[in-house]
């Protein structure tokens, strides 16, 4: 565990932190790179960007705050809860909020727009779970596997071996990267992408929620994450049996 990689006099710079910084820049230039292919305006990304931040950071912080504090845990210390935390699920629905403004105000299709973003955000993905193992932060169960690892660092601590559920993150969240960059130039339909995206990342945080410390949900057995899992799934499978419609009824209508 590496929790501060270096200081700078009394300042303090997390791994979290640094890796978080890494993920948007290479998320940042991946998009560039399709902004560029699909022939889109260059000006998106920086606009496209300040929003990831803007409404990630906020969207993760406010789902943070929804499952880890009452209103008065979090009035009587704002400060504790505001330095630190934040939930992934709740930046994609701070962002992608953001991002449907901006698709309409541009009069650009939004699954455009995600098809450009979501190879990218993948790889993000994985780079941020790097961060979250260097701290300490969103382990697993415990665990008598092999690489079960302790974080006596941690945020919170554990003396007990657990999931390192961030590793297994950032394998498959690669692993899903190099799946979705390899097939991105291939003749598809817009949105395909997106939806393909979406599926792996309801899919893979539900899965993994099970052998994570997670908050619970009003649903017994089932994590609030994977509440919100269930619901990217529902939307990625509709949208999914949509486009797979609209695709018969355009080879019937062929002469």
């Amino acid at each position: 565990m590496y929790p501060t990689l270096f200081k700078i006099g009394n300042l303090s710079v997390s791994s979290y932190t640094v890796m978080l910084v890494i993920a948007f820049l290479v998320a940042y230039m991946l998009l560039i790179s399709e902004i560029r292919r699909k022939g889109l305006s260059e000006n998106l990304c920086d606009i496209l960007l300040a929003a990831a931040i803007i409404g990630g950071l906020v969207g993760a912080k406010v789902l943070f705050l929804f499952q880890n504090a009452t209103l008065s845990e979090f009035m009587g210390d704002p400060l504790r809860y505001l330095s630190s935390g934040f939930t992934f699920l709740g930046g994609i629905l701070g962002y992608t909020l953001l991002w449907l403004i901006i698709a309409k105000w541009y009069k650009i299709n939004f699954w455009l727009l995600g098809d450009s973003v979501a190879p990218g955000l993948i790889l993000a993905y994985a780079i941020g779970r790097i961060g979250c193992l260097l701290v300490g932060d969103d382990y697993g169960i415990p665990s008598n596997l092999p690489w079960a690892i302790a974080f006596p660092n941690g945020s919170p601590p554990t003396f007990v071996r657990v999931h390192p559920t961030q590793i297994y993150d950032t394998i498959l969240m690669f692993l899903a990267f190099i799946f979705l960059w390899s097939i991105r130039k291939k003749d598809m339909p817009v949105g395909l992408i997106t939806y393909i995206t979406l599926m792996i990342l309801g899919v893979e945080r539900l899965l993994i929620e099970f052998i994570r410390t997670t908050s619970p949900s009003f649903i017994p057995g089932l994590s609030q994450a994977q509440i919100i899992s269930i619901g990217i799934i529902v939307v990625a499978a509709y949208k999914l049996i949509q486009l797979n419609i609209r695709s018969k009824k355009s080879l019937e209508l062929q002469p």
